[in-house]
């Protein structure tokens, strides 16, 4: 009880201190491919640093994912909403992170030649990801490199893009 009370604390003064200050917002855009199946993704993004070395992400995309199921293929289209935790090390031009998070995603218009792979399903799957952000010489833009595990679908997905901080 005693641990959980001074983390808040920490955390409370961390988030009051002149560090917050610094808070910055950031959106982009991604794309990228799984590499365990054949298919492409695209995403909007934004995150948010209440402190430089921490920042709360949130994804909307969609991917096509063509699979091979040895007798026939199936593909699908999915629209994906995630939420991420990343912590960050405050290099000057290159900055790496790694994090986890969370995806909610939809399967839409599901193609199979398999009857029981037809039809509309939802799932949810936990995340590991790690990246690099690097700077541009243009003021409030970034690079982004990542490669993100999604646990419970066994896939990783490696996506690059572009951040334009505010």
């Amino acid at each position: 009880m005693k641990m959980r009370l001074m983390l808040t604390a920490v955390l409370l003064s961390l988030c009051l201190t002149t560090l917050a200050e610094a808070a910055s917002f950031d959106l982009g855009a991604r794309f990228g491919r799984t590499v365990e199946e054949d298919g492409g993704t695209a995403e909007v993004a934004a995150r948010y640093f209440p402190i430089p070395l921490v920042s709360l992400g949130a994804t909307l995309g969609y991917t096509r994912i063509e699979y091979d199921k040895d007798w026939y293929y199936k593909e699908s289209d999915t629209m994906a909403l995630g939420g991420y935790l990343n912590g960050h090390l405050p290099l000057p031009f290159v900055k790496p992170y790694a994090g986890i998070g969370g995806i909610y995603y939809a399967n839409n218009d599901t193609d199979s030649a398999n009857p029981a792979d037809q039809g509309d399903e939802r799932s949810r799957t936990m995340t590991i990801q790690g990246g690099v952000d690097i700077s541009l010489p243009l003021p409030f833009l970034s690079v982004n490199i990542e490669a993100r595990h999604l646990v419970s679908d066994d896939q990783t997905m490696i996506l690059g893009g572009v951040w334009f901080r505010f």
